[in-house]
């Protein structure tokens, strides 16, 4: 199992390494700065459907959903990438361009930790995140779920950073 062909490959723009956050373990940080829109990185891994996701053969913290019933993750036996490091935060400083592409949404300092909502790409319903979120943020969700892009309006600063199929959701939610 060491030859695991990854159906997508990653991607990495800038000098990026890991170390310890203050959010939550290990963290990923910009090694340089980052201006806003450029290109952090292109998630990488393999295709599964959606509801593969529990079965045991995929590390489930890996993935992320880019269609309704297609996800992105990365085999048990895979070894973690840089992307698997990257910690939520309610007040983030990377988005989505677009189902697989991560830009950063404000300029970011070298030696800063790379955060995004996870809400940008998360939306299975049973999903919720580990511990309570502590990012600081006085609009801080605490809980952070699956079901947290119903909060989101597609007027809301962040909209245009969640995942297309996402962003579908959400102006369905709004016409109802």
């Amino acid at each position: 199992m060491n030859d695991i062909v990854k159906d997508i490959k990653d991607k990495y723009f800038k000098k990026l390494y890991v170390d310890t956050s203050s959010v939550a373990g290990e963290g990923l940080f910009a090694g340089q700065p980052i201006k806003k829109g450029e290109i952090v990185l292109i998630f990488g891994g393999n295709l599964l459907l959606t509801s593969e996701r529990y079965s045991g053969d995929y590390l489930r913290s890996t993935c992320i959903g880019v269609s309704e019933n297609i996800s992105l993750g990365e085999l048990q036996q895979s070894k973690k990438e840089l992307s698997d490091y990257i910690n939520h935060s309610c007040n983030p400083n990377v988005g989505l361009e677009d189902a697989i592409t991560l830009i950063a949404i404000r300029d970011i300092s070298a030696g800063e930790e790379i955060l995004c909502d996870y809400a940008f790409w998360e939306s299975n319903n049973d999903w919720k995140m580990k511990h309570e979120c502590i990012c600081g943020n006085p609009n801080c969700r605490k809980l952070i779920t699956g079901k947290d892009w119903m909060m989101v309006k597609s007027t809301d600063e962040y909209y245009k950073y969640y995942a297309p199929f996402i962003k579908r959701r959400i102006l369905k939610n709004e016409k109802n």
